[in-house]
């Protein structure tokens, strides 16, 4: 029985000729009071579940269903991660870049500063030297004797190429080592390279007093194969190449490997 029935049974159980309040009237505000109470309660949890959602959103957890306010700010911040199903962020890649393969550098050319006209060892049967404008070299004979191999050679000669950077080669030997002596004409190089069979060997640049425009060099290799007449086969020699300090080839002289094919100097180190 609810609470508006038991009261209005009391007051029927009472004397109706008693005074008092009237039966309808106290029902009456009861009920209003009831009403009151239940929309009081109401309000106050309505205003409880305002509160949680915003620490929610503000706290920045996950969105709550239903929530307007915090599918916006979801909608509105910018990802800055991979897409995926938890929308984490990728990690930030920590470890160092694989290094791309590179060609060794070679060494630059030794420079050796003489004297003009001091000769020069390059081996025990083999020396040179240089003036301003000559480059000469000589060999020693098996009774002990120097004789002028090649002689002298002018730089300022008109066999010369001069209008572009040029290098020129001799070579001498025995059965146990060869030796390429000579020159090159053009600006300061960084590196002159001999390449026999794809194998290169750093040459000795030399330079002496009152040199303007060209360079000396020597550089000693394994003994090369002799040549085949009978099969058209050009005796064997190395290919010269002149670089900047860049690994640039400036110029060229072509050789011959041992297999009689060209040999050729690359065109960048």
């Amino acid at each position: 029985m609810s609470f508006e029935d038991r009261l209005g049974e009391l007051f029927r159980n009472e004397d109706p000729h008693t005074a008092g309040p009237e039966p309808a009237a106290v029902i009456a505000g009861a009920r209003r009071r009831r009403a009151r109470r239940r929309a009081g309660a109401g309000a106050a949890a309505l205003a409880v579940a305002l509160i949680c959602g915003a620490t929610a959103v503000t706290a920045g957890g996950g969105r709550p269903a239903g929530n307007a306010s915090a599918e916006l700010e979801a909608a509105s911040t910018p990802s800055t991660g991979a897409a995926g199903s938890t929308g984490a962020a990728a990690p930030a890649a920590t470890g160092s870049p694989t290094p791309s393969a590179t060609r060794t550098a070679l060494p630059l050319s030794p420079v050796r500063q003489v004297a003009p006209g001091e000769k020069i060892l390059v081996t025990d049967d083999t020396r040179i030297w240089f003036t301003a404008n000559q480059r000469c070299d000589e060999s020693r004979e098996s009774d002990g004797s120097w004789h002028t191999s090649f002689g002298c050679r002018d730089v300022r000669s008109d066999n010369l190429e001069h209008d572009k950077p040029s290098v020129y080669a001799q070579i001498s030997g025995n059965r146990d080592r060869s030796v390429v002596a000579s020159f090159y004409l053009g600006p300061t190089p960084s590196r002159i390279v001999a390449f026999f069979d794809g194998k290169p060997t750093v040459a000795t640049i030399v330079t002496t007093a009152g040199m303007k425009g060209w360079t000396g060099y020597y550089v000693v290799l394994p003994p090369m194969p002799t040549g085949d007449p009978s099969a058209h086969r050009r005796p064997a020699g190395p290919a010269i190449g002149v670089y900047d300090a860049e690994g640039k080839l400036l110029a060229e002289n072509p050789g011959t490997a041992s297999d009689g094919s060209d040999e050729r100097a690359p065109q960048r180190l």
